[in-house]
């Protein structure tokens, strides 16, 4: 399985077996995450593999799962660096997923005996991981998304690949299924929008950004499973305007 066949089956899995992983696993995991570029070069990301046993603050109540393993992420404030944050943590589930682990994503983990030495760095989101107790696949059809109407606007008849690409985009887990994003498709291009929400949006602004971090990352795997070249970009001449019901945040163009 590679990780556009993982986008249509994964799920949030928040029931974990505490067995340990072979310890190859967690390094073919570890290799891939460093592997990963990101979406813009001045962003830095520190990567930690933190265990269930090293929390000595665990309590129940602070995290919403209770799993063997958890990747938290860090990262420079640089422009861009949440949208970034979800474009990599995406590759690492859908990547875990493909390994037959169950996944789930969490805001952040309480690590009150975990300091960074760097203090340019914050914490942005963490993955909880392991081997899950229920089934860690499900069918695409079983998936509570938008229809595709809802979130996509065809400004041109689009080929069978980018309509595929929309769907995987479909697919991508938010933060309380929200589904923020909202995509203007051209047969060579996509341009990427998060919904506003006048009355949450102080609370889920960095959440959003996030997600659309992770929309981002299905439609360039999308892309690169089409055999397309794929590119992100800001559109200047997207960018200075602006939208009633929509933020732009990016494009990404397809040749």
């Amino acid at each position: 399985m590679n990780l556009y066949e993982a986008i249509f089956v994964r799920k949030s899995i928040r029931k974990y077996s505490m067995d340990k992983i072979d310890q190859k696993v967690i390094d073919h995991i570890m290799n891939f995450a460093d592997s990963i570029p990101m979406l813009f070069d001045d962003i830095k990301v520190k990567l930690e593999l933190v265990q269930l046993a090293d929390l000595k603050h665990f309590q129940p109540g602070i995290l919403t799962v209770k799993a063997p393993y958890y990747l938290v992420l860090y990262s420079t404030k640089e422009s861009g660096y949440l949208l970034n944050a979800g474009h990599l943590m995406e590759q690492i589930a859908l990547y875990i997923t493909a390994r037959g682990l169950g996944t789930c994503y969490i805001g952040n983990l309480n690590l009150k005996n975990k300091v960074l030495e760097e203090e340019e760095y914050e914490q942005v989101i963490a993955l909880a991981f392991g081997e899950g107790e229920c089934e860690v696949y499900r069918q695409s059809d079983k998936a509570k998304r938008l229809p595709l109407k809802s979130i996509a606007v065809f400004k041109e008849e689009a080929d069978k690949n980018v309509r595929s690409i929309v769907s995987a985009a479909r697919l991508a887990p938010s933060g309380m299924n929200s589904q923020p994003w909202r995509m203007v498709v051209y047969n060579n291009r996509i341009h990427l929008f998060c919904k506003k929400n006048i009355f949450i949006r102080n609370v889920m602004k960095e959440t959003g950004l996030l997600d659309m971090g992770i929309c981002l990352a299905h439609i360039l795997i999308g892309a690169e499973e089409m055999w397309l070249e794929a590119k992100p970009l800001y559109m200047n001449n997207i960018s200075s305007q602006s939208f009633k019901k929509n933020d732009y945040i990016i494009s990404v163009k397809m040749s």
